[in-house]
């Protein structure tokens, strides 16, 4: 990979892929639009070096959360990523953990996810004190907690928020029972941190014991994340390694292998 004098990314694949079955492994991280070019240029090569089939592994899918407009005058952004991958001649798409899995009617490509909450649920058992409660930050998450709290044998709770703005979340109470109880807040990503900084301060408020402990699949920490997560009673974050780790963090962080979670599907493609 290198750059003409003009900006332009120059690709070549080294390697011999005629025949073979590749895996180009990309995050769509940001800059989102610089990775998609990428990964759209290399599976193209190696479509057109004789590949087999080329399959884009993806361990975090930018525009995921544009899965629905809401004015009527907005992009369908995790539409168009899709439609871009598969001009860029890709066969098949491994994803993990998508924002929602409704994103995968975007992609014309069969779509393979990967679930990182078993890694995510083995990483944390062992330090999570009882009595808990396994807390969804917002309507939108409940089925995730529900996946992480049942091989635990904990009850769920739900924070009901409301989203001022891209930034801004204003949570208005608590659906559960979490007074006196250990909180394990889970989430599929935390970005600004603003949707988790409201979940914590609300379940505190509503008696549960602190500090918490946090897992999401993916750690974006951007923004203010940073400065609100330092700000709260927090045990532990647990995140996997779906993105690139942000430098200079101050609160306590813990980083998962994803490819614990994207190896055996990889393995099911091959077989």
């Amino acid at each position: 990979m290198k750059r003409f004098p003009d900006g332009e990314l120059d690709v070549c694949v080294d390697a011999d892929v005629r025949g073979a079955d590749v895996f180009v492994v990309q995050g769509l991280h940001a800059p989102a639009g610089e990775h998609l070019l990428e990964l759209s240029l290399i599976t193209d090569a190696c479509q057109r070096a004789g590949a087999s089939s080329v399959t884009a592994v993806i361990p975090y899918l930018g525009y995921a959360r544009h899965d629905r407009r809401v004015s009527g005058r907005e992009p369908l952004g995790a539409r168009v990523v899709a439609e871009l991958l598969a001009a860029g001649r890709v066969d098949r798409v491994v994803c993990l953990d998508l924002h929602s899995r409704a994103v995968e009617g975007c992609f014309p490509r069969p779509v393979e996810h990967a679930d990182a909450v078993p890694l995510l649920i083995e990483h944390v058992r062992a330090t999570i004190q009882t009595p808990a409660v396994v807390v969804s930050p917002d309507l939108g998450a409940v089925k995730r907690a529900e996946s992480f709290a049942r091989p635990l044998g904990l009850p769920v709770a739900v924070v009901h928020k409301q989203r001022l703005s891209g930034e801004q979340v204003k949570a208005q109470g608590v659906v559960g029972d979490v007074e006196g109880r250990h909180v394990v807040v889970v989430d599929d990503m935390i970005s600004t941190g603003g949707t988790l900084s409201e979940a914590v301060k609300t379940v505190i408020a509503h008696g549960a014991k602190s500090p918490v402990t946090v897992v999401a699949s993916h750690g974006l920490f951007v923004g203010p994340a940073n400065e609100r997560l330092s700000a709260l009673p927090l045990a532990r974050v647990v995140v996997t390694d779906s993105v690139p780790a942000v430098p200079n963090l101050t609160f306590p962080l813990e980083r998962v292998a994803s490819a614990k979670a994207i190896a055996p599907v990889i393995r099911r493609l091959i077989a």
